[in-house]
């Protein structure tokens, strides 16, 4: 362990030799199903504090705030925030925001009710269904283009997860319903809510990854390029699977493959 210290260490000495503080301070929002104010008041989470601990290694100071997703959008609009996350990847945000390797990742998953019999393997299986979903967001728009194609499927679009587990276990919802959402999400809110013995997992649609993004209007690419190899640097020492371990709550996060860190974002 104390080798890969200081193997991060070093790299980080060189990333900074090539980086010069376009900032003195970088804004960063994100909502509340991703980080959260621990005991002390302060902005917590795993990709927090994975995000905190690269900007130390590059000497950036950082201002984080958590917002309703809409507002956090805004604040990206209108560039009163410099970076967010977890963002999905998508072409058209690509071209005003700059991407950071990814953070994280999750399986887009389905949730039924525990006396349904559906054992989830094809995008045909969900034929004449109700998918519940969160949004409006990237995952809730990749939902609705591929319901298109499902004879009988329809998206219901909730503004928080809880609302969707809830109207699910009490009927609220006609015919065969399933939740569409990111398995560690799911899972976490059937634990907290206590319906272990009413819902229960159908089956992993796709992996998505998860990324912080850059207004590219707000920061100097050399800042970006700094931070992401910080990432790979943490990444490969294993202190980004360490932290993340750390982790054991509500909010979870899970770690890329060196070849998912490799190859994502799309080029």
């Amino acid at each position: 362990m104390r080798s890969a210290r200081i193997i991060i260490r070093l790299s980080a000495l060189l990333v900074l030799s090539a980086y010069s503080h376009a900032k003195d301070t970088i804004a960063i929002t994100t909502y509340p199903s991703v980080a959260y104010y621990n005991d002390k008041e302060i902005i917590d989470g795993p990709v927090v504090a994975v995000v905190k601990k690269a900007h130390h290694l590059i000497h950036q100071k950082v201002d984080f705030s958590v917002n309703p997703i809409q507002r956090m959008f805004i604040k990206l609009e209108t560039h009163e925030a410099d970076a967010a996350f977890n963002m999905s990847y998508n072409n058209e945000r690509a071209k005003k925001w700059y991407y950071s390797k990814p953070l994280h990742k999750v399986h887009y998953a389905l949730f039924t009710l525990a006396t349904n019999p559906l054992n989830y393997k094809k995008r045909d299986d969900l034929k004449d269904y109700t998918l519940v979903t969160y949004g409006p967001t990237n995952m809730s728009r990749k939902l609705e283009r591929f319901t298109e194609k499902i004879p009988g499927a329809k998206v219901v679009i909730e503004n928080l997860y809880k609302t969707a587990f809830k109207k699910i276990t009490v009927g609220r919802y006609e015919g065969n319903v399933a939740i569409y959402a990111p398995d560690t999400v799911a899972f976490d809110a059937i634990e907290k809510m206590g319906l272990q013995t009413q819902v229960r997992f159908a089956g992993n649609d796709i992996v998505n990854f998860y990324y912080m993004v850059f207004v590219k209007e707000s920061v100097d690419k050399s800042y970006v390029d700094a931070f992401n190899k910080a990432i790979m640097e943490m990444h490969t020492s294993g202190e980004m699977k360490k932290i993340y371990t750390r982790y054991t709550g509500e909010i979870r996060a899970n770690v890329p493959t060196a070849e998912e860190m490799k190859n994502n974002p799309p080029l």
